[in-house]
């Protein structure tokens, strides 16, 4: 990073999306902005209002009218984390771009470590805070959510080809150019394994590191905030696990085909042998023979939700292409407009 200090230029972007935050925003966005000064490089937080009906737009609009590398992003109605998360990065300048909560409950260094992992790294196009690795962990967060976090991680690893050790986490870097170039669509917190998905099947690299995540409380004019969450947890549980079951279906499809045609298998050995010791074994064959017909449904299940993975890749690669070439063309249009206005 180079150090300098300019708000149209900068070196690292970081979007932090926030939902009926009034009691916290004003501290949080103060220490999140002492942070950043600390970078070596340039910077810009930009912070998006999702729609909240209580004063934190206000609260952040004071603060954006006062400092230059402060941005609000608001909108009246709430759309979701990941439409948030969407329209920050579609607006974001720097080269690396950083998706983190704003309340720094991943550390006041998140920023750094993320870029700085990044740079060790220049293989990688993104990066994933994880609190599964190992130097990483929970710190005040209750015992419930730490084992759905693991559990629920440990299902999606399962099911998603690629996947990481921290799937539904926002807190992530990212090259700009890759984090505007995906062809994203979900707008609740499925926008995290969407993500992980896409960017695994148009062969972008990840690297994580470990970090340690904590609940923390807050205090405004002298009393204490504690810390929330908005997560209906139950019905997360549910839609992160049909999204990363249908993400991959091959992956268990075709290995129920197998288990299934070994017990096909079994079955058929079982009946040659009683029809060898002269004993009934017409209802066994019934059986093998129809096992063996659902493995190979199963088996034409996987080829045909294999065919559809390829067919959804060639999909993405062209809006891909698409979105690229729509920036680039904004990025020529916006500058014929500034050369015209030098004129």
């Amino acid at each position: 990073l180079v150090a300098r200090r300019d708000p149209q230029c900068p070196d690292v972007s970081v979007v932090c999306p926030f939902y009926n935050e009034e009691g916290i925003l004003q501290h949080s966005i103060e220490v999140m902005l002492a942070a950043l000064e600390q970078l070596d490089g340039t910077y810009e937080l930009i912070v998006v209002n999702d729609g909240s009906v209580d004063g934190s737009r206000d609260v952040a609009a004071a603060i954006a009218e006062k400092h230059p590398f402060l941005h609000l992003i608001s909108y009246p109605v709430n759309r979701g984390r990941g439409y948030a998360l969407q329209r920050g990065i579609a607006q974001a300048r720097g080269r690396i771009v950083v998706t983190t909560e704003i309340d720094l409950s991943w550390g006041e260094d998140i920023v750094e470590r993320l870029v700085t992992a990044l740079i060790e790294h220049p293989e990688a196009d993104f990066v994933v805070a994880s609190p599964h690795l190992e130097g990483g962990g929970y710190k005040n967060v209750p015992a419930k959510r730490v084992f759905l976090s693991r559990a629920g991680n440990w299902i999606i690893r399962a099911c998603m080809r690629h996947a990481a050790t921290m799937n539904t986490g926002m807190t992530r870097g990212y090259r700009r150019e890759m984090s505007q170039s995906l062809p994203l669509e979900e707008h609740g917190k499925e926008f995290h394994l969407e993500v992980i998905m896409k960017a695994r099947a148009l062969n972008y690299r990840m690297c994580e590191i470990p970090c340690v995540l904590e609940w923390r409380d807050f205090r405004k004019k002298g009393e204490k905030v504690a810390r929330k969450s908005s997560t209906k947890i139950n019905l997360l549980i549910v839609s992160h696990t049909l999204f990363s079951v249908f993400a991959n279906p091959i992956r268990y499809v075709w290995g129920m085909s197998g288990i299934t045609a070994v017990a096909a298998l079994g079955f058929f050995m079982w009946g040659v042998a009683r029809a060898l010791m002269g004993e009934v074994s017409v209802f066994v064959a019934i059986m093998s023979l129809s096992l063996t017909l659902i493995a190979l449904v199963f088996f034409t299940f996987g080829v045909i939700a294999q065919q559809g993975n390829m067919i959804q890749r060639e999909l993405w690669t062209i809006k891909q292409s698409m979105l690229k070439e729509s920036r680039r063309r904004n990025a020529n249009d916006q500058q014929g407009d500034g050369e015209e206005r030098t004129l």
